[in-house]
């Protein structure tokens, strides 16, 4: 798998990104995991993110998620404490990657996906991540990114 061509939001959506809250797009994010990920995750590795805070920073947004593992379930957090973990890349990568179009380590060693933190846990969530495959999401995913992409 190779990565795509860097490609940031248009600079318009950006700017309004950066105006909504963050509090709903954290309550949707988490939703989202609940819905397509958190059956999937396995009850020990659920259990070893207990109680965790995690941000996902989309850099061409302005955006950062926060959402912390509670009582197996993901659930979305206030700003308060440094998160466990910090995930920064630009939307485009992050759709490249739950659509399997990137490969993570690749996007890591070309400084496209940062990690900050817990690099047991980075390992552990990464690993994890690596062993759920849900094509229908995927095949979404891809069909958006190649409608989507420069022609």
């Amino acid at each position: 798998m190779s990565a795509p061509a860097l490609r940031r939001l248009p600079r318009p959506v950006g700017a309004l990104a950066r105006r909504l809250p963050r509090l709903p797009a954290s309550v949707a994010f988490a939703t989202a995991l609940n819905l397509t990920l958190r059956r999937r995750f396995p009850a020990e590795v659920l259990d070893r993110l207990e109680g965790h805070t995690f941000a996902i920073a989309v850099e061409d947004a302005g955006v950062e998620l926060l959402f912390a593992v509670r009582g197996r379930r993901f659930a979305p957090a206030a700003r308060a404490a440094e998160p466990l973990l910090r995930f920064r890349a630009v939307a485009w990568d992050y759709a490249a990657l739950a659509a399997r179009e990137a490969d993570p380590d690749t996007l890591f060693f070309n400084r496209r996906l940062v990690v900050e933190g817990d690099t047991e846990i980075a390992l552990l969530v990464k690993n994890t991540l690596d062993t759920i495959d849900i094509p229908r999401t995927r095949g979404l995913l891809r069909r958006a990114l190649r409608a989507l992409a420069p022609r």
